[in-house]
């Protein structure tokens, strides 16, 4: 199924947003990761924040045809298995450097389909001009 301009302004604006939350979650990982003590206010907004982060992929996710998928199974296991900030904490030196990886290799990828539905958004459609281009005679293509 083809994605609407409306489609691409709604998964744009909900990418942004699941992106400022991936940032946010980064943060965790480095507040988790350091040595200071982690309350209970910061576990809670950590729980809010895995919510909120799964919430918005859930309702995204659905939407974004095959070529805009993002590995999305990484972000939620990756999530299910940081259970607590306190959990985090003690993670081996290798476990932490894994959802380091983890972290930044989503990050790209969401990143990478941010830029492919605001290119979107700026009208070209791959599937449109696609269809233009087959009925073109051969040669005229290249000049257009």
């Amino acid at each position: 199924m083809a994605l609407t301009p409306k489609d691409v302004d709604d998964l744009t604006e909900s990418m942004k947003k699941l992106l400022e939350l991936w940032m946010r979650i980064k943060l965790v990982l480095l507040k988790a990761f350091g040595a200071e003590p982690v309350t209970r206010e910061h576990e809670n907004a950590f729980m809010q924040l895995k919510s909120d982060v799964s919430r918005i992929y859930r309702a995204t996710s659905n939407r974004l045809s095959s070529g805009l998928q993002f590995e999305g199974d990484k972000l939620v296991e990756m999530l299910k298995n940081a259970m607590t900030m306190a959990h985090l904490q003690k993670l081996s030196p290798n476990e932490k450097q894994s959802i380091y990886v983890v972290w930044h290799l989503l990050y790209i990828r969401m990143t990478r389909t941010l830029g492919a539905l605001e290119t979107m958004k700026a009208g070209y459609y791959p599937h449109m001009h696609r269809s233009r281009l087959q009925k073109m005679p051969v040669g005229k293509a290249a000049k257009s």
